[in-house]
């Protein structure tokens, strides 16, 4: 029953005077005392309104809780006196007090045997946390306590409980059978618990958080709360944040607050989340069902698991996860490292925005057959300017897709050469990114063009050699040897192009004139240097094509006029002009 429904059942129980045992029972932190509280103060009946709560929890003997009681009672009574006075002090200023009446009050049975009677009478009690009391106080003591309090008091007693922690059914099952009168179950919905949670503990974040709790499927409030200070603690004084930063740190925040607070049924754990790559995870565990193999409990785990990232809309995780964990298991935070990684994500807002569009595209083109193939090509064409910003096995699966459309061809190439030529200026050459030589151990798919270029990209930085070192360790007449095999091997248009642009006086000229003989000479240089003449070429028709009259599209131009190749600056499909001109 949701809380909406139990407040309404709870009330009109509440109003009907023979029902003088109600049982509330649930899950832990699912709203019980909570709805308790709330029904207690709007109620009209003034003795509900003055009930008196007392808690179980650790209490080893019934004197305890008549004690309890006794607490309870002695502040709402309007003329306490001094005896009441002293009584609310605890056990010792109780018992000093006694004796100053009577030497043989030495415990404090003789104070409840004396106390209680005339302090319940017509009392409603509300006894929380049955669970958890101490082995040594018996269910047969807390029935004769219940059955005394109702018969020879005119008690009416609430029973709070959390029947998911109940080590003993037998306990719960002997309450029902001997002393309740109505039970009422409280199932408190997600969006109910999160809206407790939130009145009790604001944020500014509630829209992102909600359905991240959601997707975790956390009804106990006292948890969500905890995660809700955890993003408050994580961004606090980031001020207004786009929405699509907020989309990549709150779901993440949320599930590792999960994870931590035992939120979670049958969850992930922080490793899992941290060593995520669920596109890579979801690959392997195709391919292994394509192999036949049989799936194992810990596959089906992850299976799961991947389908919670999936619904909390989790890509990837990087070190604002890392950092996300420390701060669970430490309780220290290091505001410095959240702001540089905001600041980083600010500036990334783009990109972030890019694969929400990405990951919005697979879920349409997957589970929206309504959505028709040209929709979804223009969908995809309007990735074309960002599809840089993307990785490389997005990029992939989008060319795959794009392929799978009717006309699709075209546009699929495209996004592949968008995205190298976007890589290639992101990462020019003596700038390429650090890669792994087992970067894909996933073994994920990747365009071939992708990854010839990341092996070629591999392959530079491993030999340690330049254009310019190759060029003049041919030019001296040293010839070459592996390194410099592997490497000329691998060059690509855009490595000469970066290359001549950034180089002058008689490092250009080494350079574009050994280059010349690399490309005259295909039967000299051809098996060990591979494209590279090619590849110098198409670097210097890009050039003159780009730079048209500049002073290094003449100098380019001269150097293969005087080679006797200057027609082929110009590629066989294009007569317009290259305006190099003639100078020089």
């Amino acid at each position: 029953m949701t809380l909406a429904k139990c407040k309404e059942n709870f009330i009109a129980l509440l109003d009907e005077p023979d029902n003088h045992v109600i049982a509330l029972s649930g899950r832990w932190g699912t709203g019980k005392s909570y709805l308790w509280r709330e029904v207690q103060e709007a109620s009209a009946d003034e003795k509900v309104k003055d009930a008196v709560y007392v808690s179980l929890f650790g209490l080893a003997r019934i004197a305890d809780l008549k004690f309890k009681v006794v607490q309870g009672v002695l502040p709402k009574l309007k003329a306490g006196g001094a005896l009441a006075e002293t009584i609310t002090k605890g056990y010792v200023g109780a018992k000093r007090v006694l004796k100053s009446f009577h030497a043989g009050f030495s415990a404090i049975d003789e104070l409840e045997l004396i106390a209680v009677p005339w302090l319940l009478k017509d009392r409603f009690i509300a006894i929380d946390d049955i669970e958890r009391k101490h082995q040594n106080l018996s269910i047969d003591e807390i029935l004769g306590f219940i059955d005394d309090s109702v018969q020879n008091h005119g008690c009416r007693i609430l029973l709070i409980l959390n029947s998911d922690q109940l080590e003993d059914k037998k306990l719960w099952e002997l309450l029902r059978e001997k002393v309740i009168d109505q039970e009422l179950r409280l199932d408190t919905s997600l969006s109910e618990a999160f809206d407790i949670a939130a009145r009790l503990t604001s944020t500014a974040y509630a829209a992102q958080i909600k359905p991240a709790v959601e997707a975790c499927h956390i009804t106990n409030i006292r948890i969500v709360r905890k995660i809700i200070r955890v993003v408050n603690r994580l961004l606090a004084d980031r001020g207004q944040l786009p929405s699509d930063v907020l989309t990549r740190v709150i779901p993440s925040a949320t599930l590792l607050s999960a994870i931590y607070y035992k939120g979670l049924e049958d969850g992930p754990t922080f490793d899992f989340v941290l060593d995520s790559q669920p596109f890579a995870q979801r690959m392997l565990a195709e391919e292994r069902k394509k192999l036949g193999e049989e799936e194992t409990p810990e596959d089906k785990a992850r299976e799961r698991w991947l389908l919670l990232l999936d619904k909390l809309e989790i890509l990837g995780t990087d070190e604002f996860e890392i950092l996300v964990v420390d701060y669970l298991k430490s309780g220290l935070i290091e505001g410095a490292a959240v702001g540089r990684i905001i600041a980083r994500y600010l500036a990334e807002d783009r990109e972030l925005a890019t694969r929400t569009r990405a990951k919005k595209f697979w879920e349409r083109s997957i589970w929206h057959p309504e959505v028709t193939e040209t929709e979804l090509l223009e969908e995809l064409r309007g990735m074309l300017p960002d599809v840089g910003l993307l990785d490389m096995y997005t990029v992939t699966s989008l060319h795959d897709q794009a392929m799978s459309l009717e006309a699709g061809g075209d546009l699929g190439q495209k996004l592949v050469d968008g995205w190298m030529a976007a890589f290639r200026k992101r990462h020019p050459a003596g700038q390429e990114p650090d890669l792994d030589l087992n970067f894909n151990h996933f073994g994920r798919p990747l365009h071939p063009d992708i990854a010839a270029e990341m092996q070629a990209m591999l392959a530079r930085k491993q030999s340690g050699a330049t254009l310019l070192e190759v060029c003049r360790t041919v030019r001296d007449g040293h010839g070459w040897g592996r390194r410099e095999r592997t490497f000329m091997q691998s060059v690509s248009p855009a490595d000469y192009e970066t290359t001549i642009i950034a180089t002058t006086g008689s490092d250009l000229k080494l350079l574009l004139l050994q280059s010349m003989d690399f490309l005259k000479n295909t039967n000299l240089y051809g098996t060990d240097f591979g494209g590279s003449g090619q590849s110098f070429l198409e670097a210097c028709r890009r050039i003159v094509a780009r730079e048209q009259g500049s002073r290094i599209a003449k100098l380019i131009y001269n150097v293969f006029r005087d080679a006797g190749i200057e027609t082929q600056l110009t590629p066989a499909d294009d007569t317009s002009p290259t305006g190099a001109g003639s100078g020089g």
